[in-house]
């Protein structure tokens, strides 16, 4: 889906670094079903969906968008274990970019809005495809944390997008919440922070490049409770480190209003 902020704003007013949406395709967010299957079961179409429509296709079109990455090879210190990716949040590339190409040998699920569920017929594919709808009620809660668990320890990938807004082509890391950096603390798994950053000429649409940090585990020395609060701050401290180290793009300037 196009969006017109990217296209037509050389400039964006912001207050609120946590909350403002620059991205919204107009879709809206309907409560989780109270019957979601948030595990996944196994069957064919499935499997044919996941590997060979969507990953090849939505990963030549990543190839030839100009996507690149960056430190890669971190990527199999992490092969006998499932972990977490926390990203920011610059693209509608951002719903695929890196279960089809980012991460080539283990299977990624997307933690994300409901959007998905409000177009008709997409929510089986969404979710044969990965995706995981945050829920709105204490009974999926419990479902959603348990499929969690379950895909970890199947050495899956888990991706979250901390930031929860997109700002389109925005070039530094905002602020966010600690309260996704639960899961990888109960569960004991490390976390692997990734930039995406924006190069190319100024005035011509940039191209992104996907640039990881170093995995992060949780101390065994901290409760849970004081992991969430380091994992959270160790992930926005390299994340902040990543962004600033290289020279970007800015296509959209974001200025914040007084």
């Amino acid at each position: 889906m196009k969006n017109k902020n990217a296209k037509k704003n050389r400039t964006i007013y912001y207050s609120d670094e946590l909350n403002d949406d620059f991205g919204e395709v107009g879709l809206k967010r309907p409560p989780v079903p109270k019957k979601y299957h948030y595990l996944r079961r196994f069957h064919v179409l499935g499997w044919v969906m996941y590997y060979l429509i969507a990953k090849p296709i939505l990963g030549t079109y990543c190839f030839f968008s100009g996507v690149k990455v960056k430190n890669r090879r971190v990527l199999k210190t992490l092969r006998k274990t499932g972990y977490f990716i926390y990203s920011n949040h610059v693209s509608i590339l951002d719903a695929y970019k890196f279960p089809s190409y980012a991460v080539a040998t283990k299977r990624v699920n997307i933690i994300g809005y409901s959007d998905t569920l409000s177009i008709k017929g997409l929510g089986p594919i969404a979710k044969a495809v990965g995706y995981l709808p945050i829920p709105n009620d204490f009974e999926n809660f419990k479902k959603f944390k348990t499929a969690i668990s379950a895909l970890i320890n199947k050495k899956e990938v888990i991706l979250i997008y901390p930031e929860a807004h997109i700002w389109p082509y925005y070039t530094k890391i905002r602020s966010f919440k600690p309260v996704s950096f639960s899961y990888p603390a109960e569960l004991n798994k490390p976390i692997l922070p990734a930039v995406t950053i924006w190069r190319g000429k100024k005035d011509k649409k940039p191209k992104q490049t996907i640039v990881y940090g170093q995995p992060i585990y949780p101390r065994m020395d901290l409760s849970v409770i004081e992991n969430k609060a380091y994992l959270h701050e160790q992930c926005l401290l390299q994340m902040k480190e990543i962004a600033n180290k290289y020279q970007q793009v800015e296509y959209i300037k974001y200025v914040k209003k007084t």
